[in-house]
């Protein structure tokens, strides 16, 4: 399936470029056509306003965004999945008239530890974790218990660790040998300051019972890939009468008497990186009255002019910086046979270069790419991290050694190609200080709106979760637009 090209407007001078036959001050601009961004947009243009949609990538998508495979379904760039629990983007589905969309297949989830593979799905599977002692297997699984049995009640797990929980709770044999490698696999040198509200909501999250999960847990994949989402959705926009302008990044914002003057970058921006001030500035400015963005936070100060970040609520840009991120390095392969039977791998083991690995064709047969097997290297690193700067071809070779002691027949030959994606703003380091620094939507600028993910709490950034925060941004235009003289 091809992408979609930029939309071409009639009069345009340039493809999806605001133009003059539209209204001197058009009613929303959103920036980022991701998840959030077109969940935004969809509910602000069916609800009778007049949207722009401004895109660096020249494509849909975002974080989501799938990449083409010849004679295949398209595939994301990095691993996607649902829970029966994401209630959010399965009631878009319905409401699109998609309601089959999602297919539901058996988990098959493994921890490595120990120089093994061991499933990891059921309370059975936690019984039978031979690294840990009968004493630590209990703890382990009535822990896990606790935090289910909770509900949504996550207030007990706010204000302290994950590592001082699970000490305490589980005891020191279940951190050194499961939690702590995962979340130094995940957040690095900061495993020992994250949240146990968010372990709780990662944890809550998979064990939310529903589509009969009584003994087994599924997990939801677009038909398709997430791409006929993203195509109905820029559609919906458009139909009633929203623009969606990929590869038309976002470039500065201002304020004028005039409104939010928004000026995008040319074609081909996304060349000179994520920067907004590396955009070459195509034209004059257009006027908005309400500009949303879904952007990681320093994208949206570097978009600000100095008056423009200056009259922001106060403490609102510090809160901003405050927030750290770790990158995303996903190494994607096509290999020749299956590397695994399992779906997900979480590697439990502190000197692993690498966090996991998820076999797309475990979840989603290889029919539906062209007979190939796709398994992506999930990895989080620190900014600056050395292995950011390593292209497709060296960092498997770094990988490697380590992919053999998971799978010992494992060779280099196997790979008929291998990809890499970097994300800098995947992951926020949630600490327990965390709720006191994220940002509200509302940033103190009459129609300046921040929909990012690091206003998904507790839970971790995903494709539900974006719908949701895309809802709620809707809401505050919708309601501050009633509020206005």
């Amino acid at each position: 399936m091809p992408k979609p090209g930029p939309a071409v407007i009639p009069g345009s001078d340039l493809p999806g470029a605001p133009d003059s036959h539209f209204d001197e001050v058009s009613r929303v601009a959103v920036i980022g056509a991701g998840m959030t961004g077109l969940t935004c947009a969809y509910r602000l243009a069916k609800a009778g306003r007049s949207v722009d949609v401004y895109e660096r990538w020249p494509g849909l998508g975002g974080q989501v965004a799938t990449i083409d495979l010849e004679d295949s379904q398209p595939l994301e760039r990095y691993y996607h999945h649902l829970f029966t629990s994401d209630r959010h983007i399965a009631a878009l589905y319905d409401e699109l008239g998609m309601p089959d969309a999602i297919e539901w297949s058996p988990s098959s989830v493994a921890v490595f530890s120990r120089g093994r593979l061991y499933p990891f799905v059921s309370p059975l599977d936690i019984l039978r974790f031979s690294p840990l002692s009968l004493r630590g297997r209990l703890r382990l699984a009535t822990g896990v218990f606790r935090v289910v049995r909770g509900g949504s009640d996550f207030s007990g797990y706010e204000g302290i660790t994950a590592r001082a929980w699970i000490e305490r709770e589980m005891g020191d044999e279940v951190w050194n040998e499961i939690w702590g490698p995962l979340l130094r696999g995940k957040f690095g040198d900061r495993a020992d300051d994250v949240s146990m509200a968010w372990l709780w909501a990662r944890i809550t999250s998979r064990r939310r019972i529903g589509r009969g999960e009584t003994r087994r847990e599924l997990l939801g994949y677009p038909r398709g890939s997430w791409q006929p989402l993203l195509d109905t959705l820029q559609a919906k926009i458009e139909e009633h009468g929203g623009r969606v302008l990929i590869d038309q990044p976002a470039a500065s914002l201002r304020r004028s008497e005039r409104g939010l003057e928004l000026t995008w970058g040319e074609a081909d921006s996304w060349r000179a990186g994520l920067n907004p001030q590396a955009f070459p500035a195509h034209a004059a400015p257009k006027a908005y009255e309400t500009v949303v963005a879904t952007v990681p936070h320093d994208i949206f100060l570097a978009l600000l002019d100095d008056a423009l970040r200056s009259a922001l609520s106060p403490g609102y840009a510090q809160r901003l910086e405050s927030v750290e991120y770790h990158t995303a390095l996903c190494l994607l392969l096509e290999v020749d046979r299956s590397f695994s039977p399992f779906y997900w791998i979480n590697v439990a083991a502190n000197d692993f270069p690498f966090v996991g690995l998820v076999e797309q064709t475990n979840l989603v047969g290889p029919e539906h790419y062209g007979g190939r097997h796709l398994v992506y290297v999930a990895n989080y690193v620190a900014p600056g991290d050395p292995l950011l700067e390593l292209d497709a071809d060296v960092l498997l070779a770094t990988y490697e050694p380590w992919l053999r002691r998971i799978n010992p027949e494992f060779s280099a030959d196997w790979v008929r190609r291998a990809l890499v994606a970097r994300e800098p703003a995947a992951q926020p380091i949630v600490t327990p200080d965390y709720p006191d620094r994220i940002p509200p939507l509302q940033t103190g600028v009459p129609g300046l709106i921040l929909a990012t993910t690091t206003q998904i709490y507790p839970e971790d950034r995903g494709t539900n979760y974006s719908v949701r925060l895309g809802d709620r941004a809707a809401d505050a235009v919708l309601s501050g637009e009633e509020t206005r003289p």
